[in-house]
């Protein structure tokens, strides 16, 4: 075995301390990349979750804003002057500034209706109550004055913040007199 003299033992822990620090700062930069990376991955699943929240948000908007529209007393009677206005939601119950605006756009539309016979009246819904005993004699068979009619409605929401819009559509089956229906439906 052949010794190496004391003079080159200095000269080779140098070389190796600088290939130490290279490989040293190597590891560092790929540590950063792999952090920043992370970061900006995180980032971006952070604006899905809230951008589908907002959609969410906007759905419910919309959907609040539907029920509101058809639970109004007059809305089978005359839906175009109901669902003219826009509708203001405080989606989260602040009490402050409404988030969202709704249109019902187009105007709600009555696709179908059919005559209820007094066979389909329950005495015990409180819907069934004012058809129950205007019973009429209509194509052979009796007939009430209310009718079962299928609605199209939709509502447009506008976010108030970011100018986001979302539109919903939805079909709605509702009890309505018959000369209601003669009016509004198809």
């Amino acid at each position: 075995m052949k010794r190496l003299s004391s003079a080159a033992a200095p000269h080779r822990a140098a070389t190796q301390q600088g290939a130490t620090l290279f490989v040293a700062l190597v590891m560092l930069i790929m540590i950063t990349l792999l952090v920043v990376s992370a970061f900006r991955v995180s980032n971006t699943n952070l604006k899905v979750v809230a951008s589908m929240q907002g959609q969410q948000e906007a759905i419910g908007a919309a959907q609040a804003a539907i029920e509101q529209t058809l639970s109004t007393p007059g809305f089978a009677e005359d839906p175009d002057i109901v669902a003219a206005s826009p509708i203001a939601i405080d989606i989260n119950g602040a009490g402050g500034t409404p988030e969202y605006t709704v249109m019902m756009l187009p105007t709600p539309a009555c696709i179908r209706s059919r005559i209820v016979t007094p066979a389909e009246l329950d005495p015990a819904n409180l819907a069934d109550r004012p058809c129950i005993g205007s019973a009429r004699q209509g194509a052979g068979a009796m007939a009430s004055f209310c009718s079962n009619t299928i609605w199209e409605v939709s509502a447009t929401t506008k976010d108030n913040v970011t100018g986001a819009e979302t539109a919903v559509r939805q079909g709605v089956s509702l009890r309505v007199a018959a000369t209601d229906a003669l009016s509004y439906c198809k």
